[in-house]
């Protein structure tokens, strides 16, 4: 039974009896979505007894799934009503959020990574140190055999990694941390640090959605943000962690919407150029593709081009006093695993960048590791994009963003570990996707003229969202001899011990497993 059908069973047929049903769903909804967002932010729920009335909530994978369905019977509601289809209503922003956030927890675990260590603590110490020292948590970090996540400075254990990230989730930490203090248990930090890593990325889906609203149709928007949301390492990676990517693809989402808004109203373009800053600032090497978006400013917004250079300050002000404070000099910070500065850079950090170029491109797309096409095979149609927007005239925006990928595929084909260490699909070409996405804004619009299109885009996608499902579902070992790429570099192009074929074995082995056990 659909779920229209369940609703047509449940709803009433006459007009007044009808008009009372929504409104007792939207109540119920309007409450539903409050007490989700106290859940959120109030990790392990609340218990409150006030005389005789008893309220008490625990579980946010379940109040976040009754939200979404709430949802969907609101949309249904409205198009009984009539005040607008259910296409319209299913195809909403608020409903995709809604969406992405109840898929990224239901998995009910968060991936344990020494890159995103880091950031699941410094929030608490932020929040009760004021600092961002990692000392308090020395005896967790010496557990690691290798500790390239940190650096000691002046005895201090700092990030190796720059903290914005960590900074942007420090809301989520504040009702846990007051309540507890630095007394956070390890289950429950991993708990923050996945809610705050996948509140980042529900929120880039969301501006990624209302950005591409403003350039395609509706029913083309959701789908390419649907696509974000679940058919890339937004769903596999970036969601069950705090990693740098995720903040990286927000500001990217929100660079990009200030863009497109500044076509219209100028002052936007000041506030993409305070996005962008952020984005660089998350993650340094997002300069690269930061440039072509510089250009484009240049371009086709001279006289906001003071405004957009004077809003990226604020963040590198920032970004300086940071290095000053805890590096000691506002040109040395830490990256990798060594600290940077000038007079290093062309000596030994350029060495990191070893790996013959077309070695490292066919792995960093097309290899069983790691291959973008491989992983998310729907941004074929951005590459189709690309040539699209080189081929007719007056695509001067889209020309521009197809030069940002290009440009980090780069440094991140060339550099000596392109697969990134241990993880899950194309981690490293991650933050790219807010503009992969755009470029596939040519190709779909043109879809419904070709059947052998939207077949083909159909089973794109199908198979973008199943590869990064499997990393998603699977709760084993990442780190497994197996996996090792940085020890035995040849098996990124192993297919059958590949991490899809490995965790799609394991995962179809524990659920013949289950209904074994039930019969």
């Amino acid at each position: 039974m659909t779920f229209r059908q369940v609703l047509q069973l449940v709803a009433p047929a006459d007009t007044k009896a009808s008009s009372r049903f929504e409104a007792l769903i939207t109540g119920l909804w309007i409450l539903v979505c409050a007490n989700v967002l106290v859940l959120f932010f109030v990790q392990g729920g609340y218990d409150i007894e006030v005389g005789p009335v008893h309220l008490h909530a625990f579980s946010l994978r379940n109040w976040l799934g009754l939200c979404l369905a709430l949802s969907l019977g609101k949309a249904w509601m409205e198009e009984r009503r009539g005040a607008r289809s259910l296409m319209e209503g299913f195809q909403s922003a608020l409903l995709l959020f809604i969406g992405a956030l109840t898929v990224y927890y239901a998995n009910g675990h968060t991936f344990e990574m020494a890159d995103t260590l880091p950031a699941r603590f410094l929030p608490v110490s932020i929040l009760t140190d004021h600092d961002f020292y990692l000392d308090e948590y020395a005896s967790t970090i010496e557990q690691y055999d290798e500790q390239y996540f940190v650096r000691v400075i002046n005895g201090h254990l700092i990030s190796t990694y720059p903290p914005w990230g960590a900074v942007l989730s420090v809301p989520v930490y504040v009702a846990p941390v007051l309540k507890v203090g630095t007394r956070l248990a390890a289950e429950m930090l991993f708990d923050l640090e996945k809610r705050a890593g996948m509140l980042m990325v529900a929120l880039s889906v969301l501006t990624l959605f209302v950005g591409l609203r403003r350039v395609t149709t509706p029913r083309v928007a959701w789908f390419i943000a649907f696509v974000y949301a679940f058919g890339t390492s937004s769903l596999s990676l970036m969601s069950q962690a705090s990693w740098q990517h995720g903040p990286s693809q927000l500001f990217f989402s929100l660079t990009l919407y200030c863009l497109i808004r500044g076509r219209e109203t100028p002052a936007f373009i000041a506030w993409a150029g305070l996005a962008l800053g952020w984005a660089v600032i998350c993650r340094p090497l997002n300069l690269v593709m930061a440039l072509p978006i510089a250009l484009y400013v240049l371009h086709k917004h001279r006289e906001q081009c003071a405004g957009f250079l004077l809003a990226g300050v604020p963040p590198l002000l920032l970004f300086l006093w940071y290095n000053d404070a805890y590096f000691g000099s506002p040109v040395r910070t830490g990256f990798g695993a060594t600290v940077v500065t000038p007079a290093s850079l062309v000596g030994r950090h350029l060495s990191w960048f070893n790996t013959p170029f077309l070695e490292g491109l066919a792995g960093v797309l097309f290899s069983p590791a790691r291959g973008l096409f491989i992983y998310s095979p729907i941004f074929l149609c951005s590459l189709a994009g690309m040539a699209v927007a080189w081929r007719k005239p007056g695509q001067v925006f889209l020309r521009y963003l197809s030069v940002a990928p290009l440009l980090l595929i780069v440094p991140v084909a060339t550099l000596g570990s392109w697969w990134g260490g241990h993880g899950y699909g194309p981690r490293l070409l991650a933050d790219s996707t807010p503009f992969l996405c755009f470029l596939m804004v040519p190709v779909l619009e043109h879809m419904h003229q070709r059947r052998w299109l939207k077949y083909m885009v159909a089973g794109l996608t199908g198979v973008s969202i199943g590869m990064h499902a499997i990393g998603f579902a699977y709760s084993g070992d990442w780190g497994s001899t197996l996996l090792d790429f940085d020890t035995y570099p040849e098996r990124v192009w192993y297919w059958r011990e590949s991490p899809p074929a490995l965790f799609g074995a394991q995962l179809l082995e524990q659920a013949w497993q289950k209904v074994t056990m039930r019969f």
